[in-house]
């Protein structure tokens, strides 16, 4: 036997395959399988073949999980399903079986025959699965696809009956598939108690005896339909449900075991990533025209750095893929998140967008997932959380570093299944939202000091946008208060747009605008107030910090043809020259005016030489 396996990871896509019964993956150097992920250098996964089973365990002390479609790998060896898709931290890698001599991609007639005996061997159901697999990509038409699962379903376990239930009513296609006996579509009554279970839990549900089971033995559907065993399962892609994989058993005394449930998983795994790979395509295919994203007007620029952001922008908006949004305050993230938001597919859905930083941590928790009434003090009345209130749409949490570490747990929870539950509740709510988050903070360093949880970094990090600040995207600053003073046009009540003189767009090309556009907004429309409707003046601006400092410098006799470095230390000691004759010679005034402690101010003074070094009284 060998091992096929598909890699996804920073460096791209790519297939190998080893005909070795155990090898590692990472990015060591003794690693047979190469993983390009950032800061991690060491082994990362071992993968063994015993007795035709995969097997796998991680290296202790990663900085990110392993998860498999049955949870997370740990530190000791444990089957993994053949097929199955690992996420090893932000890289993903399929990995299956092949026999000696068969190549990836090749395939027979697909033969559902070989799964009649649920007693059969492993490798005979196993390789009619991977053929099943190969099977269901190659469709491009949904309802073949499910039938194609709801047939293996009946062909692999002892089930008599096999139904799917969409979660979402699709355009053209139907909302629920059933299948019994030769091939019968007849829809018939299945266990909707059960069914909807799984839609609000998102668990998988195992009835093996009904009417010993507590719970299932007293729906009414198990009773009136003489069900004796039954298994339902989400069907998860792409952070969506898709939804319900069901059989069942009519027959007295069938029983579905542990067996039958891993094969009803596995058909079920293969058909929601077959079925989320078409509806992320037809997202795709869907979505506007380049140029109808082009005219968004957050996405109008003229300046070179932004062009590649822009095309990233339109290419991440149709997907729900979880985005985090990088840059310095005021760059316009929020803007870019509303972008995203109006140029996917959940444009018709609410746009929820919370600050993580302005909601005290008492309250975020509360606000982020609701509360029932009488959770706490001051809860009055039941009240649903924003994740609620974004359901069908996208929430984006801005200054997602802010938020405190035992929370950050709970983000990832609800990143991770798409579930919330209300404060002072046990009732779990799904939620079907894309999550956008953004910081101006270094999270490499937060996590690196403990202050910001590795694994939620990891989750956030699926895509990002990096946006430049103002002052290297300069080109566009024209445009952008030509935005500005129309709507302080609108909201001044002006009958025409004021025009920018030549002089006052060269002042502000000159300036460095820490605040960024943010600022610029506020300058330009501080601008238009003072200016009455006439054209802006550079008499008409706010004063720059930066440009006050350099005629403050100058009238102090700074030469403007040093370089930066000297011009700042002449202006450092021109200003402790100035605040010391302004106080007097009193320290204190003088550390007062200059904007800084005492000793700092005093330690300032020594180093230039306008005062003695420690010894005397001051």
């Amino acid at each position: 036997m060998a091992i096929h396996l598909e890699i996804t990871d920073r460096g791209g896509f790519r297939e190998q395959t080893l005909e070795q019964d155990s090898f590692w993956l990472g990015g060591d150097e003794s690693c047979a399988v190469g993983l390009d992920i950032p800061d991690c250098q060491g082994r990362v996964l071992e993968v063994r073949l015993e007795e035709d089973q995969l097997t796998a365990r991680i290296e202790p002390g990663l900085p990110f999980p392993v998860r498999s479609a049955s949870g997370n790998l740990g530190t000791r060896f444990q089957t993994i399903i053949g097929g199955d898709i690992l996420n090893v931290g932000p890289a993903l890698v399929k990995l299956r079986c092949l026999s000696v001599g068969v190549q990836a991609g090749d395939g027979e007639d697909l033969d559902l025959d070989s799964m009649r005996d649920p007693g059969a061997p492993v490798g005979t159901w196993y390789q009619t699965f991977m053929e099943v697999a190969d099977h269901l990509e190659g469709l491009s038409d949904s309802q073949r696809m499910i039938r194609t699962a709801l047939e293996a379903v009946l062909q692999a376990s002892d089930a008599d009956r096999a139904h799917l239930l969409r979660s979402e009513e699709c355009e053209g296609e139907r909302r629920a598939y059933f299948l019994s006996g030769e091939g019968d579509e007849t829809p018939f009554r299945v266990s909707n108690s059960l069914i909807n279970r799984v839609l609000e839990t998102g668990r998988v549900l195992h009835v093996p005896v009904a009417s010993a089971d507590p719970v299932a033995s007293q729906f009414l559907s198990i009773r009136r339909e003489g069900i004796s065993s039954t298994i339902a399962l989400p069907l998860m892609a792409y952070g969506r449900n898709l939804g319900v994989l069901y059989a069942d058993c009519v027959r007295d005394g069938a029983v579905l075991g542990a067996e039958d449930l891993q094969r009803v998983a596995f058909i079920g795994r293969m058909l929601a990533s077959a079925l989320g790979n078409r509806d992320l395509v037809t997202d795709l295919i869907k979505v506007e025209p380049a140029g109808a994203a082009a005219e968004h007007p957050a996405l109008k620029t003229s300046s070179p750095s932004c062009r590649d952001l822009v095309e990233r922008i339109k290419l991440y908006a149709p997907t729900d893929y979880t985005l985090l949004l990088r840059g310095e305050t005021g760059s316009g993230k929020e803007v870019i998140a509303r972008a995203l938001h109006d140029l996917s597919r959940r444009k018709g859905g609410p746009f929820v967008p919370v600050n993580c930083a302005a909601i005290p941590g008492q309250l975020m928790e509360s606000m982020l997932f609701g509360h029932e009434k009488g959770a706490f003090t001051g809860a009055t009345e039941s009240r649903p959380g924003h994740f609620e209130e974004a359901h069908g749409g996208t929430i984006f949490l801005d200054e997602i570093g802010d938020m405190a570490l035992d929370l950050q747990a709970k983000i990832l929870r609800v990143l991770q299944d798409r579930v919330v539950t209300p404060v002072g509740s046990r009732r779990q709510t799904r939620v079907d939202v894309r999550i956008l988050a953004a910081t101006h903070q270094d999270l490499e360093q937060m996590t690196a000091e403990r202050r910001f949880r590795e694994d939620l970094y990891y989750r956030l990090r699926e895509l990002e946008l990096r946006l430049p600040s103002l002052r290297d995207r300069k080109e566009d600053i024209l445009m952008l208060c030509g935005r500005f003073l129309e709507e302080a046009a609108r909201e001044l009540g002006f009958a025409n747009v004021p025009e920018l003189a030549t002089e006052t767009l060269d002042n502000l090309q000159q300036r460095t605008w820490r605040g960024n556009i943010r600022e610029l907004r506020h300058v330009m429309k501080g601008a238009a107030l003072r200016a009455g409707g006439a054209p802006i003046r550079v008499s008409h601006l706010d004063p720059s910090p930066v440009m006050e400092a350099g005629s403050f410098a100058s009238r102090q006799g700074v030469d403007s043809e040093l370089p930066w470095k000297d011009r700042l230390e002449a202006q450092e000691l021109a200003a402790l020259r100035e605040t010391l004759e302004r106080s007097s010679g009193n320290l204190t005034k003088a550390a007062q005016l200059f904007g800084v402690p005492r000793t700092t101010y005093r330690e300032k003074l020594v180093k230039s030489g306008l005062l003695e070094k420690p010894g005397g009284k001051n």
